[in-house]
Order: C-alpha cells, then structure tokens, then sequence
C-alpha cells in the first residue's frame, strides 16, 4: 500500500528517485506518486501531513498541481473546519452497513449521538492527494473498508466524500443535470442530492449506469428531470405502501397520507438510499429496510412503485418480465413466477418471497381473483392463523415435550395466542397451480417438510407444505 511505502521511504533517505522541486523542494517518488512530509499537524493526524503528488508515468509535476497546492494552502483552516463535518455526515449515512462491518460500534457511536473524537477512532487522516487534472483531496484509512479507504474531494465548490480509491484513480464529470459525478471505477457515475424524507435531511446517492469511458445520456438526463419532477408523489406512494403493510388497509393507509398522519411510521423502518437510473432510462430507490437489515428495490420510472430485488432493478432493462394488472411486476422462474412481498406478520415486518406457481408460464384469471380476495382480507387473517397454531402445538405438544428442550415461554402454561406464532419462522407467500394461497413457515417439529397457512373461502388452515407445493 502507499501509505506503507511512504513510511519507509521516510525512515530511510536514499537518494534513489529524488527530485528538487523549486516549489516544494525535495520530494520521493513512491509507487504513483512524489511524496513529502509536510510540517503542517492536522485533523487527527498523529504526526505531520504527507503530500502526495500523482504521476503514475513518472512524466513531472504538472504547473496546474502546484496551483491546486496554492489553492488548498489559501482555503486550508476552512477545508480542517468542514471536513469533519462531511465524514460525520457520510458515516451517519453509511451507518448501517459500519455498524455491520466494525466490531467495535456500538450504542455509544450511533449515528445519532456519534461525535468527532470517536469518529476519529474508525479512521486516520494518511495524505493530501494532488492529481494530475488539479483535483485534491484527503486520504484516509478506515476499518470498514481496509481496502479501498476513504477520501474528501475538497477542490469542488462543494466537497464530496468519495473512496480514497476513486481519488486516486479519479475520473469525474460535471453534468449540466446531474451536477458533479464522480465514477466508481466499476460501472457507475456517482452523485448526490439532499432530500428531505419524513421532514429530516438525507442524502440520496445518485448512480448513474455507465463505464467510465462513457458519457451520461439524454436519455439518464430526462429520467433524472422525471424523477425530480415527481419526486413527492414517488415518496406519497411508497409511504402509503408502507403504512398498508403495518395497518392492512389501503385505504386507511391512503387517509393517512392525505392527512398528513403518522407518517413517519416508515422513517424507522424503510429509507430510500440510492436512486439507480439504467441506460434505458429506468429508474428506481435502493431502500434500505430495518426489518431485515437489508435493501430492496423500488422501481419508480413506470406508472406506479413496484417492489423487487436491488438485483431485479440493476438489470430491469434486461429482465424477462411480466406486469400483470393484479400481480404487479412478476418474474419468470422454474416454478412459474417469483417476486418479494413485504408483510406484517406477529407484530413483526418481512420481506419475503412471492413464488406464483404455473403449468404454462400464464397468469390465470381464478390466480387473480383468489389474489385480490386474500389481499382484501390480509387484515383478518392473523387471530385465524394465532388460532390454528395455538391448536396445533398443544395437539403435539406431548410429543414434542419428550423429544424438544421447550423453552419456557412455550410451556404448556405460558404459551397463548399471544406468543404462538413466533415459534416458527415465515419463508414465502405461495401460489399453486390450483391458486392456492398460502403462507409457508418452518415447522418446530417438521424442519423436511415445514407448515402452510393456506388462506381458503375466507378461512385459514393449517396444513403441511407438502400439500399445497
């Protein structure tokens, strides 16, 4: 790594690959760069700061480096004084992911409560970067991504926090729509937008598919200019999705958001984190969700959101797919079709699979009717289901009693409606090839074949999943 180099480069002076610059002095070449020790302290720096200067041809300082040098010298105390302020921003919005990445986070360093002294303690401040174009910026190593680090574009009118990689390695933009991009190095442009969800401030990522050779398209421009456009009536549907799952009523849910109810429901739950713009023009939010600590994909760019896989929506353009009137946007599969649903099921959220069973590859209209029928009654179905386990287990619970450790809370004397369902866990909503409906689960006794809550004539029964797959 660079760093190491630098290290012992400044620990033993040989006069191989020096030059005497009549600006800076004398400086080491290093891997792709002419280094220095500066005697300027900063930021959380143990000892003084390294200049490192690209020249990865070994081809000379450039005239426009030293003047980007004079530039940082110029606006030094201000980029100290705000640097700070956009890593903090960047870990609170990184936040989840650290969190899962570094042992050592825990409640004292939430993105809430986290100050700069203890982010200082994930990172360490290695060297300003000048590169060949003039841009500048800080380097920094960080625990949660050892490899490719983190860096602070400070020579844009405004600062973009971007991996130290892709400092170094810079290639940028500045597009008449999207603003300042800067490339990923793999296969997207990179920008960012502030938005308000929920009335607080967060930062939405803007990727832009595209190698780094090609150039954003009117196309991606247009689909950007839609999405601003109509940005609001994106973020009223997809809170009014979210407020149906946790109340099982759409237009309760509908009501809400007209009203300007609690709405912020979703805020703790599910936040948009990325808007991914394909080169057809498709667009759709990375959101992550708490439930499951993951992200899903939200396709915006059609007539109404649609839920799917992040993978579903990367590739949407080359995705065989089916958009059925009822069914939403659905997938074929070896099984017929397949897609995500994200349920409230026993006070807690999922998101689940939606695997739709054919012969033929065809949607049949007794599939849709029995579709729309269980989504109208989803709201009465969990006293049923609470009921049909309750008298499941105690039907086996001696069996079970001499071949399980039950633990207490599932003895015959505390277990109740109330607590039942956590027994076992929730895999998939499934469809049959007859357009039976059904909730697949985990058995506690039977981990080959598992249990189904199979919704049928407004009536739930619990069946083996062998029945009904």
């Amino acid at each position: 790594m660079l760093l190491e180099r630098m290290e012992k480069i400044f620990k033993y002076k040989t006069m191989e690959n020096l030059i005497e610059d009549d600006f800076w002095g004398t400086l080491k070449y290093l891997e792709n760069a002419w280094c220095k020790r500066m005697d300027v302290p900063v930021l959380n720096s143990e000892g003084n700061l390294i200049l490192a200067i690209q020249d990865d041809n070994k081809e000379g300082i450039l005239d426009v480096q030293r003047e980007a040098y004079k530039t940082y010298l110029q606006n030094e105390e201000t980029y100290k004084g705000i640097v700070t302020d956009y890593l903090l921003e960047y870990y609170k919005w990184n936040y989840e992911y650290i969190a899962r990445e570094v042992n050592g986070v825990d409640e004292n360093d939430h993105k809430d409560v986290v100050t700069e002294k203890q982010l200082y303690q994930f990172m360490t401040l290695w060297y300003l970067f000048i590169c060949r174009d003039g841009s500048f910026g800080y380097a920094f190593g960080c625990c949660w991504d050892v490899e490719n680090g983190l860096a602070v574009l400070l020579s844009e009118s405004e600062p973009r926090v971007i991996s130290r990689t892709q400092l170094e390695n810079l290639h940028k933009l500045n597009d008449p729509t999207l603003g300042l991009l800067v490339h990923d190095g793999k296969n997207a442009w990179k920008g960012l937008e502030v938005n308000s969800f929920f009335g607080k401030k967060e930062n939405l990522e803007i990727e832009l598919e595209g190698g780094v050779d090609e150039k954003i398209t009117v196309v991606q421009q247009k689909a950007y200019e839609k999405y601003l456009n109509n940005k609001d009536d994106y973020f009223r549907e997809f809170t009014k999705m979210m407020i149906t799952v946790y109340t099982g009523d759409e237009e309760k849910a509908s009501d809400m958001v007209m009203t300007q109810g609690n709405i912020k429901v979703t805020v703790e739950t599910a936040l948009p984190k990325t808007l991914f713009i394909d080169r057809e023009g498709n667009f759709g939010w990375k959101v992550y969700t708490q439930w499951n600590d993951s992200y899903i994909g939200v396709l915006l760019s059609d007539d109404k959101p649609y839920l799917m896989t992040c993978d579903k929506l990367r590739n949407y353009a080359n995705e065989e797919k089916v958009k059925d009137e009822v069914l939403g946007i659905v997938f074929p599969s070896y099984m017929g079709f397949e897609n995500i649903v994200i349920v409230r099921l026993v006070d807690n959220v999922y998101t689940l699979p939606l695997v739709i069973s054919t012969y033929d590859k065809e949607i049949s209209d007794k599939t849709r009717q029995s579709y729309v029928i269980f989504q109208m009654m989803r709201g009465t179905f969990w006293s049923q289901m609470r009921d049909r386990m309750l008298e499941y287990y105690l039907y086996i619970y001696d069996d079970m009693e001499e071949n399980f450790n039950i633990p207490e809370q599932f003895n015959k004397e505390n277990v109740s409606k109330r607590n039942i369902l956590k027994m076992v866990r929730f895999t998939k909503l499934f469809i049959s090839t007859r357009s039976r409906i059904a909730w697949l689960c985990e058995s506690p006794t039977d981990e080959e074949d598992g249990l189904a809550f199979e919704f049928s004539n407004g009536e739930i029964k619990l069946i083996s999943q062998s029945k009904i797959i």
